[in-house]
């Protein structure tokens, strides 16, 4: 009892702390219009593949009767006279958009903030149900009701990935289109001296009259043949890839789970 307090005490000053620093930056950042002057298109590369991609954007903005310029990442073209809604953070001389708040973080804010929530709602869950009891007096009937509860979750999050993939991979307004892989992208994934590469290919296709370049969400382990030709699904409103991963094998453990749950519910029941 003396530990779980200790930890909801520390967790509740952590979050606490964590929401004054955020709700700090955002009474200090001063909102500010800004008008786009330039927006050049930047492309790094390595070993032939793309690895980053965004628009290097110059903005013009007034503040405290100066004007002033800066330099923004946009990830996507933004025309000349343009206006952005942005912010201006003075302790570090920033310019920024919403979207890109975290940029003013601290970078373990979010971890922290996240992580002492979840104490505090698991201490809450163990305080309402007094599970502390309940796993002194039956560990294996509150194991099974853990477990059940989560292989339940994942069984249902499978099962309705799947459904609304197959609703979209047949729905009407799905049409094939041919497309060519006109580059790819390359991210890197490093553990320890450990580089995993994962390839996304980039499609160039037509739809509606209009060309389409468009990156693929679904990485693969090895790196497709540029200037090769696929046939892929496409949206024909959007004009946007449908793409889905492995959906026969998602339902199929969502079935799975869903059993292992059942076959869990039924043995806590009889024990």
């Amino acid at each position: 009892m003396i530990i779980s307090t200790i930890i909801m005490v520390a967790s509740f000053l952590l979050v606490f702390f964590e929401i004054v620093s955020v709700l700090t930056v955002f009474h200090s950042c001063r909102n500010v219009s800004c008008s786009v002057s330039s927006s050049q298109k930047i492309s790094a590369r390595e070993d032939g593949y793309l690895i980053r991609e965004y628009w290097e954007t110059e903005i013009d903005f007034e503040l405290d009767g100066n004007y002033r310029s800066a330099v923004i990442e946009t990830s996507t073209f933004c025309q000349k006279g343009q206006v952005l809604n942005c912010y201006y953070y003075p302790r570090r001389d920033l310019v920024f958009r919403k979207r890109d708040i975290r940029s003013v973080l601290r970078a373990h804010s979010i971890t922290a903030f996240s992580v002492g929530v979840l104490f505090l709602l698991l201490n809450l869950f163990f305080r309402l149900t007094q599970l502390g009891g309940i796993i002194i007096a039956h560990t294996a009937e509150a194991i099974a009701v853990v477990l059940a509860l989560a292989f339940a979750s994942f069984g249902v999050g499978f099962i309705v990935y799947s459904v609304n993939a197959f609703r979209h991979l047949r729905g009407s307004r799905v049409t094939k289109v041919r497309a060519e892989i006109a580059d790819i992208v390359r991210k890197a994934k490093r553990h320890n001296e450990t580089v995993r590469y994962t390839y996304y290919p980039i499609y160039k296709y037509d739809l509606g009259g209009f060309e389409h370049t468009v990156q693929s969400k679904l990485g693969r382990e090895e790196p497709p043949k540029k200037g090769k030709f696929e046939t892929l699904l496409a949206d024909k409103k959007k004009g946007g890839l449908v793409e889905y991963k492995d959906v026969g094998a998602s339902l199929a453990l969502g079935i799975c789970f869903l059993a292992i749950t059942a076959l869990l519910i039924y043995a806590v029941a009889f024990m």
